[in-house]
């Protein structure tokens, strides 16, 4: 009887969590810049070494985001998450050893990116992955979709779990490039909004999860023991 009391109890939990009614909250996600592969000194030869930033590399800034989610079972929508800057630059890798373009190889970078995200009282991480190409004629930058990300937020006495999936970018090229020096921070390329789909998730408070769990400790001993006695 105390077994079918654990789960009459635990039913009624869920029914709650699953009746919750929706509430608006702010969310707000952080910054990352990284710089590919950083300053290095190009061949003898090589133009622009005069200009104080050696070859610096690409610059890839995922930008803050912002805005306000629907904090209710079952929610979910497309919401933005910052926007992607990307400055152009001289890139060297270190292993050339002369400015002929039949010795400047392609190189690729592999990107990983993780932003901070607070929605509501919850706080958490959010990461993207993409890809930068350089070569002596285009660069390219891409970014993957996922991977996904949880927050729990608290409204009220109710928990939601928020999943938050980034989208992705497809390649986009070089359409800005004035030669010479390259400012700092490189030659700016159109901006790109950066999204994620939002899914929301009622769930228990922990502390309920645990007290459900443990109701069922004694029912999984008294089993044990019934199997023990059987089996001896």
């Amino acid at each position: 009887m105390k077994f079918k009391f654990g789960v009459i109890a635990a039913a009624t939990v869920m029914a709650s969590v699953l009746t919750a009614s929706a509430t608006l909250v702010d969310y707000n996600v952080g910054l990352s810049s990284q710089q590919f592969p950083g300053p290095v000194t190009p061949p003898g030869g090589s133009p622009h070494m005069g200009d104080g930033f050696g070859y610096p590399g690409d610059t890839v800034t995922l930008g803050t985001g912002s805005g306000q989610i629907n904090l209710a079972n079952g929610a979910s929508g497309t919401l933005n998450i910052g926007t992607l800057a990307w400055g152009v630059d001289y890139t060297y890798n270190g292993t050339e050893t002369s400015w002929a373009q039949k010795d400047w190889d392609p190189l690729t970078f592999a990107i990983s990116a993780t932003r901070s995200i607070t929605i509501g009282t919850g706080t958490g991480n959010i990461s993207q992955t993409g890809t930068l190409t350089t070569d002596w004629d285009d660069d390219g930058l891409s970014f993957s979709a996922g991977p996904v990300s949880s927050v729990l937020v608290l409204d009220g006495a109710q928990w939601y779990r928020v999943d938050i999936t980034p989208n992705s970018l497809g390649v986009a090229n070089v359409v800005n490039w004035g030669g010479g020096n390259p400012p700092a921070g490189g030659y700016l390329q159109p901006e790109r909004a950066m999204t994620a789909t939002f899914q929301v998730t009622a769930v228990p408070e922990p502390t309920t999860m645990i007290a459900g769990a443990l109701l069922l400790l004694p029912f999984g001993a008294s089993t044990l023991r019934m199997l023990r006695r059987r089996t001896a």
